[in-house]
């Protein structure tokens, strides 16, 4: 192609050139310089045209540059966010309800069409950090849409104040490498407990030395 197809003028050829590309943010409408491009540009009425090789590099770069603008802005990455919904096998949808959101805005992340709020994001961290916090979220949706869900993580939703109560007492143990014998063996030593008048220091010191048991899955 050497003539614009627009103005009929000369083209020029454009190596690791850049290029400007508006996109919403979490603080409106913003321009995101995409660098590292190859195209073709009529400097007459400033038209760009790429070719096949150079249209895919351009989708590649763009999602480079927009990785880079969320990190910038302390944000999740389309793959993080993608990661954590993964990681509770959500799909979309599920995540939106769960996050009581409205539709197509977990696609619009996911491919970098818009950006989560940050106080979405700090949800986000703190659902993937907090297994705890997850199971409550879960536990406060409409069962109909969860039911794959829910089936899965239904042990701990029904041992959710043992679970809370163990990760209070040890926030550094990973509830999920819990054996479910161990789980249901501190909620039978809690029940005793309460039905005694054993001090909650003494409550303490029974968990700590059965926690170093071995209770703990090998994962």
């Amino acid at each position: 192609m050497n003539k614009c197809p627009i103005c009929n003028h000369e083209l020029k050829k454009i190596k690791n050139g850049t290029l400007q590309s508006k996109r919403k943010t979490s603080n409106g409408f913003k321009g995101i310089l995409i660098e590292n491009l190859s195209y073709t540009k009529c400097d007459y009425c400033n038209e760009v045209f790429f070719s096949p090789e150079e249209s895919e590099n351009y989708e590649i770069q763009l999602e480079k540059a927009l990785e880079k603008e969320r990190r910038c802005g302390h944000l999740l990455t389309a793959k993080e966010i993608k990661l954590i919904r993964k990681k509770y096998d959500l799909t979309q949808q599920q995540l939106e309800l769960l996050l009581k959101i409205g539709p197509k805005n977990v696609a619009k992340w996911e491919t970098y069409k818009s950006n989560q709020s940050p106080a979405i994001d700090n949800l986000l961290r703190r659902m993937n950090e907090d297994y705890c916090f997850f199971l409550k979220m879960l536990n406060s949706v409409e069962v109909r849409y969860f039911s794959n869900v829910i089936a899965k993580h239904s042990f701990y939703l029904e041992n959710i104040s043992i679970i809370e109560l163990i990760s209070k007492l040890y926030p550094d143990v990973n509830i999920k490498n819990l054996s479910k014998e161990f789980i249901e063996y501190v909620d039978k030593v809690i029940k005793n407990i309460l039905s005694s008048t054993v001090e909650e220091q003494d409550s303490k010191l029974i968990l700590k030395i059965n926690l170093k048991g071995s209770y703990i899955e090998n994962r």
